[in-house]
């Protein structure tokens, strides 16, 4: 974590700036309304009062609550709150989620990939800050979590590499209870034998699980959690997300694959990922340094390829901010101008369908076409080459040279 003297005072006001103008834009506008926070602020007002929690329309079209009892329960202090209020600390709660979820994954990146003070660090955080805005503001408009769970994910893996195990897993199961197809990152943690984590992962979700039962009752609790598996598979069958991986290959090469094919491609998905991980841990067995690397970079890959894995919303891809700020750290440590060229390209990709901008016509064409699902794929490869290539490429060369001269000194 950074000290007092290392915090970047300027990224924190310029996000302040960026969020405040936002706030008070759609305040004008009276489009302050938070639709996606209006179902957790309903759902936690219906289950506290032994309402339906399940299959109610607490909010526009598609506003029906499709997460666990537990995560409900955490939203009732916001609840009894007048809703405009409410709908201010959540606004509150996301913009302290922005600041501090950017600044910890700089300073993982910075201390155990790069392994050097980074340059130019607010300006870094700006520019990255400015590359996810469009799903930002979306994810502000609608009071998602997405930027929250981000956070404990990067605080899960925080106390994984200080070997904080208890912590980490704790807070993986509150990710995991609120969005459960968070579920594929026990890979990881599985191949590099993080089994205390995973313990306590278990039991903590078990507890979350068993916590409503105080105010439900055993029965209904069972029933509950009944119906939100129910819900949660309604919703990924009839979710339309032209962004995953999934739906591109049916789109462009007009396969009329079957239902299950979606984990036919996650499996193939997976498998360069698994050999990936294999390969770092073969590394970190000689290096201790690239152990902590890999796993920094297993982590954040995994989390940047869910949305093109799961059908989610288009706010989802706020979760690859991490690889774009390890993209954005080396570009600035390494003048590369075709690797900044196609860089830029991509982010214009994946940030770029604002209907403001291309019209609604236009922004749905765009939409359609799966454009941020194949650049977020784009994104992910040319972090994985910078790793790959850039950063693992030199450390072996140097390593080689190094040891060259080290023969040529002994036989002079």
């Amino acid at each position: 974590m950074p000290s007092l003297k290392n915090i970047p005072y300027k990224f924190i006001f310029f996000t302040l700036l960026f969020l405040i103008a936002d706030f008070v834009i759609e305040n004008i506008n009276h489009r302050f309304q938070l639709g996606d926070f209006k179902v957790y602020y309903e759902a936690a007002n219906a289950i506290c009062n032994g309402k339906q929690v399940y299959g109610v329309l607490f909010s526009l079209a598609i506003g029906y609550y499709k997460y666990s009892p537990f995560t409900a329960l955490l939203f009732y202090p916001l609840s009894i709150l007048p809703y405009y209020y409410a709908c201010v600390i959540d606004f509150f709660l996301i913009s302290v989620a922005v600041v501090c979820t950017s600044i910890i994954i700089l300073n993982i990146f910075s201390n155990y990939i790069f392994k050097e003070p980074i340059k130019s660090p607010n300006l870094i955080l700006s520019i990255s800050l400015l590359c996810i805005c469009t799903h930002l503001v979306r994810e502000i408009a609608l009071g998602n979590v997405n930027i929250i769970l981000l956070l404990v994910l990067c605080l899960s893996l925080f106390f994984l590499i200080r070997e904080e195990f208890v912590l980490a897993g704790i807070l993986l199961a509150f990710v995991l209870i609120t969005k459960p197809f968070f579920i594929i990152l026990i890979i990881p943690l599985v191949m590099r034998r993080y089994f205390k984590t995973l313990l306590v992962t278990a039991i903590t979700l078990l507890a979350f699980m068993l916590l409503p039962a105080l105010i439900l009752g055993v029965t209904n609790n069972i029933a509950i959690h009944k119906q939100w598996l129910n819900t949660m598979l309604l919703h990924a069958d009839s979710f339309p997300a032209p962004n995953t991986i999934e739906a591109l290959v049916r789109h462009y090469f007009s396969f009329a694959a079957p239902f299950h094919f979606q984990y036919i491609v996650m499996v193939v998905l997976l498998v360069p990922y698994v050999l990936f991980i294999f390969k770092n841990i073969s590394s970190g067995r000689k290096d201790e340094n690239k152990k902590t690397g890999g796993l920094v970079m297993e982590w954040f890959v995994l989390i940047a390829m869910i949305p093109s894995m799961f059908k989610t919303d288009t706010e989802h891809f706020l979760m690859t901010l991490p690889i774009i700020l390890f993209i954005i750290m080396y570009l600035f440590s390494n003048k590369n101008l075709l690797l900044t060229i196609l860089f830029v390209v991509l982010i214009i990709l994946y940030a770029g369908n604002s209907s403001d901008l291309l019209g609604k016509n236009m922004s749905l064409t765009v939409y359609n076409l799966g454009v941020l699902g194949i650049s977020n794929i784009l994104i992910i490869a040319l972090a994985l080459f910078i790793y790959t290539r850039k950063i693992i490429g030199v450390e072996k060369d140097k390593l080689l040279s190094d040891t060259k001269s080290e023969v040529n000194r002994c036989n002079t």
